[in-house]
């Protein structure tokens, strides 16, 4: 399915809504996500793309949401956040809230734009460009203390990553890694692009363990009703990972290394179990991401040494 459908809006708990942004790319089904609570207060949790906001506009409009009280950013990568500025165009003077790192980049994007197309190539033009957000309209999540919703910064996935916390709902992002709804059960990998930094994640897990909750939501994508197993789960994972890529390390150079690793990662890990089940599409999807995460964890053990 091309470009997402308004039938696909999921309601896992009273007032919220997950908004599938289906992407014109290969493998991009269920895959990137917004979430909004529509309350006495409404927010948003990251906009995704330009190439969707449209969509998302079609899906805020069928929820009868007219006006957003604030805008929350987990990080500023495109697909999280890249489309803001276009959505702003629709909701007028709301607030924006993310890492003050990330403040300068929206206010003026040009080297977020350049930085994503030297990253994600095709992918980052499938996204579509990034639009200015007003400095005026830009607010500091460390600071950020209005409508009952507390952020709680979490580095890892990316130095300016924030999750936020509402009614015992916890928005995690990619903090807690990626989470892909399965018909048996779930799909769950690290999100550790270079440059990776394991024990700055590993904290940002443990703070995020220190709260209670009855609902994760993900970034990617969908949720679970019982999160600190999940973040523990994804605690060990991380640990896992930096075990079973250490030992393959060690084995000496080798130009295949990083499928070494991630065949070695697909055979011990249990947690990705879900990638033989998914369609080929999906999996060319995961392939590539996993490539990158292995190439994170691959660069910080070679800075360990």
């Amino acid at each position: 399915m091309k470009g997402g459908c308004l039938m696909d809006i999921i309601n896992p708990a009273k007032n919220l809504y997950l908004i599938p942004l289906d992407q014109n790319i290969t493998g991009f089904h269920h895959f990137i996500s917004s979430w909004v609570y529509k309350g006495e207060k409404t927010f948003l949790a990251d906009p995704g793309p330009k190439s969707t906001i449209p969509l998302l506009i079609k899906a805020l409009e069928s929820l009868d949401i007219r006006h957003l009280d604030v805008i929350l950013l987990t990080h500023i990568h495109i697909d999280h956040a890249g489309g803001t500025g276009d959505l702003l165009e629709k909701f007028p003077n709301t607030p924006v809230v993310c890492h003050s790192s990330g403040i300068p980049h929206l206010k003026s994007p040009a080297k977020l734009w350049e930085g994503s197309l030297k990253t994600l190539g095709k992918t980052a033009e499938a996204y579509g460009p990034i639009a200015a957000v007003s400095e005026a309209l830009l607010k500091d999540a460390a600071t950020f203390s209005d409508f009952g919703i507390t952020p709680v910064m979490t580095p890892g996935h990316a130095p300016h990553h924030v999750s936020y916390i509402f009614n015992k709902t916890l928005f995690v992002g990619e903090a807690g890694g990626i989470h892909i709804p399965m018909k048996n059960g779930f799909y769950l990998r690290p999100a550790t692009p270079p440059r990776f930094f394991m024990e700055t994640s590993i904290q940002s897990l443990l703070t995020l363990l220190n709260y209670s909750y009855d609902l994760i939501c993900y970034g990617h994508f969908g949720y679970e009703r019982e999160p600190a197993k999940f973040l523990e789960y994804h605690k060990d994972q991380l640990c896992r990972w930096r075990e079973i890529i250490a030992r393959e390390l060690k084995k000496g150079d080798n130009p295949d290394m990083i499928e070494h690793c991630i065949q070695a990662l697909q055979a011990e890990d249990p947690l990705l179990a879900g990638y033989q089940d998914m369609d080929n599409d999906a999996r060319e999807r995961e392939c590539g991401f996993m490539k990158n995460s292995v190439k994170g964890f691959i660069g910080y053990l070679q800075e360990q040494k």
